[in-house]
């Protein structure tokens, strides 16, 4: 096990308190997580807003004593050494930065597994999910042994295992990076959110290819602001080397401005605009997308998608650019890409015998929404039923956005509950209708009940898509989780018309 000292190699330290040579057999930011010779790392709070999630509002210094009962051997604060009742026999350390001082000692703890692995780091508003899997997919027909971590799970040499959040905590993911490295893995592919990004829990990985979807309105509660928001995505593209790759979307404006702040040789891709990748014609049907690509004005590629949505367009030619930064052939880019049969939640079927479609997706932001009921509309013969609601504890100021855009776009919508968490549930319904000038709509704010009636009044040739949760199996409300399924509670009313 390494030694204190040498885990707070490059990290500033400027108090300290006992012995720094003490071995360290464990790091974390939780006290309830500590054992006997750990080192646990004092995390300020973010923000005091009662809409932060909660490890936000909580400063670990206040669970110090906790830590020492647990058996911690060494503690690495923030506040000045004066205002913390020390302990003899166990060491602590002042720094200037806790979160930056996690993200360094971790990827010593774990001997700086991301040196070892080509990394790609994708982050953007919309798409970064269905991008992993399009990447992985490339880059294992390439013969490269690739993980992903995201949204949905942590996938390693063929195992799933549950993510929970997008980008976990430095030392948790130094730790995910060490397990695919010992699993013999070559590459992983993983979100790096704009939390993640801002709060330095990817600070110590050494990305090969960032790649860049779009940036549209979502975490304004925690940012403050389309610029914060921008300002944390740049993180980056500004950490990628000379001999690193940045792939970005060429159709959005913030592609200028992050291509303008990175070192990395950029490959851009488009539907739209001129771009190294750029898309030359597309056909959408029931089936998935046609679509040919010019690459980088000479070679040509056509390509039979399995997935639904003309978004996808834009997420195919991302993940290509991966490949394409990594000398894969288009032949074996082409092959990774139409290999992907689905993505968990992302404009995901929902077959259960009906002459009506139903599909369940993730979108959550007005931009995604816009997105999949676009695309939805294109593939409707008949009317187009939406299903949506606005998490709780989050940003409001998309909530009468989302409603505007749900009721413009579709022929009836019904407005219900998602996640609510600790906000009364017809007080976000009552934000949501704030948005709605006309349109048809009714509001159910029970979920359950709502994709309910969305399957009763559905008829052959309509189009229900159920909005919000997409791959989510759970529900919260107020502080408890409850198991919830929105593929599974649409095929059970599904079957239950069916046999009536």
């Amino acid at each position: 096990m390494p030694l204190l000292s040498s885990l707070l190699n490059g990290v500033k330290v400027t108090e300290k308190y006992g012995d720094l040579d003490v071995r360290i057999n464990g790091i974390t930011d939780d006290s309830r997580a500590v054992e006997d010779g750990y080192a646990f790392v004092c995390m300020p709070a973010v923000y005091e807003s009662p809409y932060a999630h909660w490890n936000y509002r909580t400063d670990g210094h206040d669970y110090i004593s906790n830590a020492i009962k647990n058996g911690v051997s060494a503690i690495v604060v923030q506040k000045p050494l004066s205002e913390i009742e020390l302990k003899e026999g166990v060491a602590f350390v002042r720094v200037e930065d806790t979160r930056s001082a996690l993200a360094k000692m971790s990827a010593v703890f774990y001997d700086n597994p991301s040196h070892k692995l080509l990394v790609v780091g994708i982050t953007g508003t919309n798409g970064k999910t269905s991008i992993c899997y399009l990447s992985r997919s490339i880059l294992s027909a390439g013969g490269i042994k690739t993980a992903i971590l995201g949204t949905i799970i942590q996938r390693i040499d063929g195992k799933d295992v549950s993510a929970g959040m997008t980008t976990f905590e430095a030392h948790r993911l130094q730790k995910i990076l060490n397990d695919v490295v010992n699993e013999g893995m070559d590459a992983v592919v993983m979100e790096a959110s704009s939390h993640a990004l801002e709060l330095k829990r990817v600070d110590e990985i050494a990305f090969d290819v960032g790649v860049f979807t779009n940036l549209t309105q979502d975490h304004l509660d925690f940012h403050k602001g389309m610029e914060g928001y921008l300002a944390a995505k740049t993180k980056l593209f500004e950490s990628l080397g000379t001999n690193t790759y940045a792939v970005v979307n060429a159709d959005d404006m913030a592609s200028e401005h992050l291509t303008r702040n990175t070192k990395a040789k950029v490959i851009t891709y488009a539907v739209k605009s001129d771009a190294d990748l750029k898309v030359i014609d597309y056909r959408s049907t029931p089936e998935g997308l046609t679509f040919r690509v010019l690459v980088f004005g000479k070679d040509e590629v056509k390509v039979k998608l399995q997935l639904l949505g003309e978004y996808n367009l834009h997420n195919a030619l991302a993940a290509m650019g991966v490949g394409v930064s990594q000398g894969l052939s288009l032949d074996t880019i082409k092959a990774g890409l139409e290999g992907v049969a689905s993505v968990p939640g992302r404009f995901e079927r929902v077959n259960c015998g009906q002459d009506y479609t139903v599909i369940v997706d993730y979108a959550h932001t007005p931009d995604a929404l816009e997105r999949v009921l676009t695309a939805a509309r294109k593939l409707t013969k008949g009317k187009l039923i939406t299903v949506f609601g606005c998490g709780g504890d989050r940003d409001k100021t998309k909530r009468p956005i989302m409603g505007n855009v749900a009721t413009n776009l579709s022929d009836y919508a019904i407005v219900t509950s998602d996640n609510p968490r600790t906000e009364d549930p017809m007080q976000i319904i009552s934000n949501i209708l704030d948005g709605i000038k006309d349109g048809q709509y009714e509001v159910i704010a029970d979920r359950k009940s709502a994709i309910q009636k969305a399957i009763e009044i559905a008829e052959k040739g309509d189009f229900i898509v159920v909005a919000g949760k997409g791959h989510e199996n759970y529900q919260i409300i107020g502080k408890e989780k409850i198991h919830f399924d929105d593929k599974e509670v649409a095929c059970e009313f599904i079957l239950q018309r069916l046999q009536t």
